[in-house]
């Protein structure tokens, strides 16, 4: 598990640190800007907490600058080489803390950094990280069920619905009744017709909007204008001639550049329709392999919910019980405060504080 001893400086951030990356070098000197100044089981730092920095330009009518900055610890990872012996470590330590800060805009007060200690260490080896959930760049063979509502997944956006218009201002003539039904319908609660599709494009259209949706970034325009302008018309009639298949439908929309250029929202203007389509899509055929979905009947009967999920809900329910019964209500305690008050013939309280049945006299 030990590569090499190093030297370690560690400081804390004051101020946020505005750079694009958490981790990059100097120096070269690898610099982690982290979480916690420790690694964690597998040898990694803990990503560090992502906020923004807005600078406006005085004269300028336009949205301010946004900036990626990050809080936390920097860690400073030097190999240990004395001077004698040829290496530049006690060098390049006092060059580290002669600094006051790091990053961009430093001068506007941002990346100030406090030294808090330097100390001899065993760089440990990394485990290889765990794969990153990657979209399918072609759809297999599943169940007619299960492409049908893949179907419905890759064409929700592009019909009217009881929430929002077409995303790309044109309505796309979806041939199959089914299909088209809940599409329009899957954000309408008041809608009682039995169609097995609302659930799932529900649920998955949800859990997609919900995991990219961490930014709110505003945007005016339906597209960028200044990158060329967009043939709303042609992208729907595109998008017709594919649906008769499924796998030909996907493989546009995940080829497609004209989707990247659309945000999914308004107010969410970093997440792309097109991210946003194969998400949903990829989502719901992991939860088909993992057995969460079954398909019953040429018909998806059940979404269910893991077995972890489900231990989890009924812990955390438990524990509110517990709670409830520590904390009675606070009608109750009024009840009691109010039948221990006592007043005489006048209904005037009496000048005495019991105390487990002794009264004390005031004044």
């Amino acid at each position: 598990m030990v590569e090499s001893k190093r030297l370690r400086l560690v400081g804390k951030i004051i101020t946020p640190i505005v750079i694009n990356k958490p981790f990059f070098h100097m120096k070269g000197c690898r610099i982690s800007i982290t979480k916690h100044p420790e690694e964690n089981d597998r040898g990694y730092f803990p990503y560090p907490r992502r906020t923004h920095f807005g600078k406006l330009i005085k004269g300028d009518r336009r949205a301010p600058t946004v900036r990626k900055c990050f809080k936390g610890y920097v860690v400073v990872d030097l190999r240990f080489r004395p001077l004698r012996e040829g290496g530049q470590t006690e060098n390049k330590l006092k060059w580290f803390l002669n600094l006051d800060g790091l990053g961009a805009h430093q001068k506007d007060g941002m990346g100030k950094i406090l030294w808090l200690e330097r100390k001899e260490c065993m760089r440990k080896k990394k485990l290889p990280r765990k794969r990153k959930f990657q979209y399918l760049k072609g759809l297999g063979s599943y169940p007619e069920p299960m492409l049908i509502a893949i179907k419905a997944l890759l064409l929700h956006d592009f019909v009217k619905t009881e929430k929002h218009i077409s995303k790309i201002y044109r309505e796309v003539n979806i041939e199959n009744e089914l299909i088209r039904e809940a599409c329009e319908n899957h954000h309408n609660k008041e809608f009682t017709a039995d169609n097995w599709l609302i659930p799932i494009i529900r649920k998955y259209d949800g859990l997609a909007a919900f995991i990219t949706r961490k930014i709110p970034r505003k945007m005016t325009a339906r597209y960028d204008y200044f990158n060329g302008e967009l043939d709303f018309n042609k992208l729907a009639q595109e998008l017709e001639l594919n649906q008769y298949s499924v796998h030909e439908l996907y493989n546009y929309i995940y080829r497609s550049k004209v989707l990247r250029r659309i945000p999914e929202a308004m107010n969410y203007s970093n997440n792309n329709l097109r991210k946003h389509l194969l998400l949903a899509v990829n989502l719901f055929i992991a939860d088909f392999k993992k057995g969460v979905i079954l398909v019953k009947d040429d018909e998806i009967r059940k979404v269910s919910k893991p077995t972890k999920e489900k231990e989890e809900r009924e812990k955390f329910l438990s524990k509110s019980k517990v709670l409830k019964r520590i904390y009675p209500f606070k009608e109750a305690d009024s009840k009691e405060r109010k039948s221990d008050q006592v007043t005489d013939h006048q209904g005037r309280k009496p000048s005495g504080i019991k105390v487990e049945g002794m009264e004390l006299e005031m004044g």
